[in-house]
């Protein structure tokens, strides 16, 4: 018994450790910076190429609107659950949002692979904490990993497990680069590793597109869910196609295959109301990337500007006709912040019963922390 004290004594030290030194990961931050700021009316999201090629200042001073104030919530190494998560935080502290703008590269917009929960490690963790149930709805996961979920959220040293092992990574490698050749970095991270984000060749990659083509009619749900929902609170969508390289434009984004995709995609988001910029070719001087997928500063600023100046002259994108809202405060199916993403009463084929745990649970939404 003694032993066990003293093992449940050290696991809750520890757990306790890992939720002080977690505190101010980077999605917690994130979203204490979101939550803080006033009058925000564009919001900026997506992954890592989002947060390094979104420059809220320079899109400010280029829309030409005074009360402008523009947020980017780009998230690296995150997936469109996240970004759905943070979409739905966001709408739910700032009635001022008028446009959404959502940065996409290759067949992020239609990707629906299943994961597991070695796959939510680092910032893709923040779908245990922010809003747990969004995640297990739009995630797709086998019963086993789903039941891991529900119990091992609850656990800090296991949800920030990362926050430890990156600082281990950190050290291993500045170790292991003692005596050799500086390895070219940026903020992300070490250059080479984004290598691997991309595919392996170009007939690689326009065998996915073909794939993606044949297997996946319909944007994906988190994707079509960030343009629902945001058309729900009067807000356009504008789908970008982030800048690329003239390496990975060349060398991927001129195959059939990707051609094919992107008039699919485009299709596919005008069908649901919003607007698809192509902006790939924005940004054709190499040195404003820091590697093959990523902006540099300059890069940022430049990008930033011309979607500013093409939001301001484009301000009639279209937006999806609104329904009123229903008594239960839902617009055109979508729910309050908090509510099961099906619970709106306008949603065919729910039960009575579920009706019945729809209205306990939804009565009041949650208020979660960061």
């Amino acid at each position: 018994m003694i032993s066990l004290g003293i093992t449940a004594a050290i696991l809750f030290a520890f757990n306790a450790a890992v939720m002080r030194f977690a505190r101010n990961s980077i999605p917690r931050r994130l979203v204490r910076q979101m939550d803080e700021t006033r009058g925000l009316t564009h919001l900026a999201l997506g992954n890592s190429l989002m947060a390094a090629g979104f420059d809220s200042s320079a899109f400010d001073q280029y829309l030409g609107s005074p009360n402008a104030v523009a947020f980017n919530a780009g998230l690296g190494s995150s997936y469109p659950v996240e970004h759905l998560i943070l979409l739905r935080r966001a709408l739910r502290d700032h009635s001022t949002i008028n446009t959404v703008i959502y940065g996409f590269f290759d067949l992020q917009l239609t990707d629906n692979s299943a994961v597991t929960t070695s796959d939510l490690v680092g910032n893709r963790a923040a779908s245990y904490y922010l809003e747990p149930d969004i995640a297990l709805e739009y995630y797709r996961m086998s019963p086993r990993d789903r039941l891991a979920f529900e119990l091992l959220r609850h656990v800090p040293m296991f949800v920030d497990r990362a926050a430890i092992w990156a600082r281990v990574e950190q050290a291993r490698r500045a170790m292991a680069q003692i005596g050799l050749p500086v390895v070219a970095t940026n903020r992300f991270g070490q250059v080479s590793d984004f290598a691997l984000l991309e595919a392996r060749s170009s007939a690689n990659f326009n065998g996915q597109c073909e794939r993606a083509l044949r297997e996946t009619p319909e944007l994906s749900a988190p994707v079509r869910q960030i343009i629902r929902q945001s058309q729900a609170r009067g807000a356009r969508v504008v789908i970008v196609e982030m800048p690329m390289s003239e390496y990975h434009r060349r060398t991927f984004y001129s195959v059939p295959g990707w051609v094919q995709y992107r008039d699919h995609v485009r299709a596919l988001v005008e069908a649901n109301g919003a607007t698809y910029v192509a902006a790939s070719d924005w940004i054709a001087d190499p040195s404003e990337f820091a590697d093959h997928l990523h902006l540099a500063p300059s890069g940022a600023q430049d990008f930033s500007r011309r979607l500013a100046v093409y939001c301001r002259t484009n301000k009639n994108a279209r937006l999806a006709s609104q329904r009123a809202p229903n008594r239960r405060g839902c617009r055109q199916g979508v729910p309050p912040f908090g509510c099961p993403p099906d619970s709106c009463a306008n949603t065919p084929a729910i039960s009575a019963w579920a009706s019945s745990w729809i209205r306990l649970r939804c009565s009041a939404p949650r208020k979660l922390s960061a």
